[in-house]
């Protein structure tokens, strides 16, 4: 890490992947931070620089200090390795600590105690708390844990419906649906076949016998709020049919107009973009948390649709990279419904929504980030914002950079802060901006980040 990367990070203060020390006050301490930051996104930790982002330089010899940052290193279960370097500003000695961040399905723990970083807060995780931390780090998952289900409660038509897309529509002439079920990771053997909850939730003959939080629950109200009821539905079947019986309803319930074209073919336009809707019921199904036992809700109002789901953002995803990251909560969910071509990932549903909504006049969609759910609202109202590919939303800065971009192929952050000659807090802005709108993408992570153009745009 070389001075200017320092001095930029000192620059910018303390956050969820950065801390200041002014000195070494305990190896406890120490211990606490770097487990942290381990179980989260990783981060840095800067000793001998204070809360005013000033360089107050080591209160002890620099190599004791790094003996004691190891030893609080090796006291965490299992233990961490991370980057001790030395190193001068303005004549003081600062340390800086790179803690990388926990590889998948693993975590971290010092006296037996789980810590995490959120935000610039260090907590405890304890309680319910643990097993909703196992979830979100992929060690418990909903998906892989079997169910007490039966081959008879599988039905083999809607495998068959699966196989027809990926052309596979001579397998059960030399495969049964226990093969299937392994094949696709949906079950396991050892002895006994144990279905697991994924294959229940597309393949189950009644899904709501083994999973009933897997309901859909539609309504439409009259008017903006949710007084009385004009038209409801419980949806109650597999994944598939419940994102059609959910689209199919939301239809039935907005506006649409009729519009006939000059080959007289007639052209139904919807209140919302149809593929706006679909995408935000495919995201509740894909990325709900399905051991909560709440229902996905869809609301229709006069003035806007409310579609929620249990469950926020995976523990350790900071809010400012959702839209940018494809994260899977529930993998082979995920990847069934990929293959039934409803999600694409690359994390690029969000911009092609915002970009939907505005080619039609309306608002951004907004996103709703809360501490057990999900919440996407569409509103009607008319908009003045431009559509995203028109490159109308990006400043002089960010077009100098997709210039640079289209020269130079990739591009850091110093790159952008120098061919603009602003701070990094800025160039970080305007980079986040053009991660979110599906200009650019990003590339490694902490100090060997750097930025592409997104070829798909």
């Amino acid at each position: 890490m070389d001075k200017d990367q320092i001095f930029r990070i000192i620059e910018s203060g303390e956050s969820q992947e950065v801390e200041f020390k002014e000195s070494f006050h305990s190896f406890q301490e120490f211990s606490k931070i770097m487990c942290g930051f381990a179980n989260t996104y990783g981060g840095i930790v800067i000793v001998g620089v204070n809360a005013k982002k000033e360089a107050v330089g080591l209160k002890e010899d620099a190599d004791k200090l790094q003996q004691k940052i190891s030893s609080s290193a090796q006291a965490i279960s299992p233990p961490i390795i991370p980057s001790i370097e030395v190193h001068d500003i303005n004549n003081r000695k600062i340390i800086t600590i790179v803690i990388q961040r926990a590889i998948d399905n693993t975590f971290h723990t010092f006296q037996g105690v789980i810590w995490v970083k959120i935000g610039s807060t260090l907590k405890k995780i304890e309680g319910n708390q643990i097993v909703d931390f196992l979830r979100s780090k992929q060690i418990l998952c909903f998906d892989e844990t079997p169910n007490n289900a039966k081959i008879s409660d599988i039905d083999a038509n809607k495998i068959k419906d699966y196989l027809s897309i990926r052309k596979q529509l001579d397998y059960f002439k030399s495969h049964a649906i226990e093969d299937f079920l392994i094949s696709m990771k949906l079950a396991t053997k050892n002895g006994d076949l144990r279905i697991k909850n994924s294959a229940l939730l597309f393949f189950a003959k009644n899904p709501i016998a083994f999973n009933p939080q897997i309901e859909l629950k539609l309504v439409r109200f009259e008017g903006a709020e949710p007084v009385k009821i004009i038209a409801h539905e419980l949806v109650q079947t597999d994944l598939i049919e419940s994102i059609e019986k959910a689209l199919s309803f939301v239809k039935t319930n907005i506006s649409k107009s009729i519009q006939i074209k000059l080959d007289a073919k007639r052209e139904e336009k919807y209140q919302y973009p149809v593929d706006v809707i679909r995408e935000a019921i495919v995201n509740a199904v894909v990325h709900r948390n399905y051991f909560s036992k709440d229902a996905i809700q869809i609301y229709i109002f006069s003035d806007r649709i409310e579609i929620t789901n249990p469950g926020s953002l995976p523990q350790g995803l900071p809010k400012e990279l959702f839209g940018t990251l494809s994260v899977q909560r529930n993998p082979l969910t995920y990847k069934i419904l990929r293959d039934y071509g409803y999600v694409e990932g690359l994390g690029s549903g969000v911009p092609r929504m915002i970009n939907s909504m505005r080619e039609r006049g309306l608002p951004d969609p907004e996103f709703g980030i809360y501490e057990q759910f999900f919440r996407i609202v569409l509103r009607n109202q008319s908009s003045n914002l431009k559509p995203i590919k028109e490159h109308s939303n990006l400043n002089e800065r960010q077009l100098k950079a997709i210039k640079f971009l289209k020269e130079n192929k990739s591009m850091k952050t110093k790159m952008h802060m120098r061919i603009n000659r602003v701070s990094s807090g800025t160039a970080r802005l305007d980079i986040n901006e053009m991660i979110k709108f599906g200009y650019i993408k990003k590339i490694g992570s902490f100090r060997g980040v750097y930025y592409i153009l997104n070829e798909e745009k």
